[in-house]
C-alpha cells in the first residue's frame, strides 16, 4: 500500500512524493491512496479526493507582452495573462496574438542611427579639415594636403546634404 503525498498548503494541491503506507492505517490528509497519473505538459493535483492534471509550464521562459521582458514560471496552471511563451524579437509589439514588426519603431531607430552617422562623420571631417587648415595657413603642406583640403571640404559639403531622415540615406564615400 502506497500514501500519494500533496501539499495542501498551495492551492491546487499538487502531488509532491509517495511512500509505503501501513496496512492498517487511514492515509493522512495530505495523501490519497490512488495513484496519480503523469502526462508530459500536466502535473498531477489532487481535487475532491481525486488527482487532476494541471497544465504545468514550470522552468519555461514566458515574455511579458508589455515589457518583452523574460521571466521563469515558477507556478502550475496557465500561463498568466500579460505574458506569452513566443520570443519577442528587435522592433516588435504585440498583436493580441503575436509579436508582429513595428515599423514605425525600426524607422525610428534607423533615422536615429542615420543622424547619429551623419554627426559623426561631420566631426571627423572637420577635424580632418582644422589639422589641413592649419597645416597649408602655416605654410608648412607637402604633396597633396592642399587637395586634400579641398576633398575633405567637398565631402563635408555632401554630408550636410544627406537626408538623415529617409531610412534609405546614402553616404558619400570618404575621400583617401
Amino acid at each position: 500500500m502506497i500514501n500519494y503525498y500533496f501539499d495542501n498548503t498551495n492551492e491546487l494541491k499538487p502531488f509532491t512524493h509517495q511512500l509505503d503506507a501501513n496496512n492498517d492505517t487511514l492515509p493522512p490528509d495530505n495523501a490519497l491512496r490512488i495513484a496519480p497519473e503523469f502526462r508530459d505538459g500536466y502535473w498531477p493535483c489532487e481535487q475532491n479526493g481525486a488527482w487532476i492534471l494541471i497544465e504545468d509550464n514550470r522552468n519555461k521562459t514566458v515574455y511579458n507582452i508589455e515589457t518583452k521582458e523574460a521571466e521563469k514560471i515558477d507556478y502550475l496552471g496557465k500561463i498568466r495573462d500579460g505574458f506569452t511563451l513566443l520570443k519577442p524579437f528587435e522592433f516588435c509589439t504585440w498583436n493580441g496574438e503575436k509579436w508582429i514588426l513595428d515599423e514605425d519603431a525600426k524607422n525610428e531607430h534607423l533615422i536615429k542611427n542615420n543622424q547619429n552617422l551623419k554627426n559623426s562623420l561631420i566631426n571627423e571631417a572637420s577635424e580632418k579639415i582644422a589639422v589641413l587648415q592649419d597645416i597649408i595657413d602655416l605654410d608648412m603642406q607637402e604633396t597633396d594636403e592642399e587637395q586634400q583640403l579641398k576633398q575633405r571640404k567637398k565631402y563635408r559639403i555632401l554630408l550636410t546634404r544627406v537626408d538623415a531622415s529617409d531610412i534609405n540615406a546614402v553616404f558619400p564615400a570618404k575621400p583617401e
